[in-house]
């Protein structure tokens, strides 16, 4: 995730200050609420690298969870359940 191309893309799309307000706002939460609950129960999840869901209200018409970088869901399976 922070190789050289990830951190240039980054920074390409914000200044230096909305990354310290960010990096802030991640202390903050992790002296407040603590580590251990910010992380997921299962560890295993925090390797997930994305997903795509689709709702309608509170109703889930769609679930993916990529299982690699790319592992994208297939836009006729988003399709369909529109």
């Amino acid at each position: 995730m922070w190789n050289p191309p990830a951190v240039d893309n980054m920074m390409g799309r914000n200044d230096e200050d909305s990354l310290k307000s960010l990096g802030a706002a991640y202390k903050s939460a992790a002296d407040n609420i603590g580590f251990q609950k910010l992380a997921p129960a299962d560890m295993k999840d925090t390797m997930r690298q994305g997903g795509t869901f689709v709702f309608k209200g509170e109703n889930l018409l769609l679930e993916h969870y990529d299982e690699k970088v790319g592992d994208n869901c297939a836009v006729d399976d988003i399709l369909r359940v529109l």
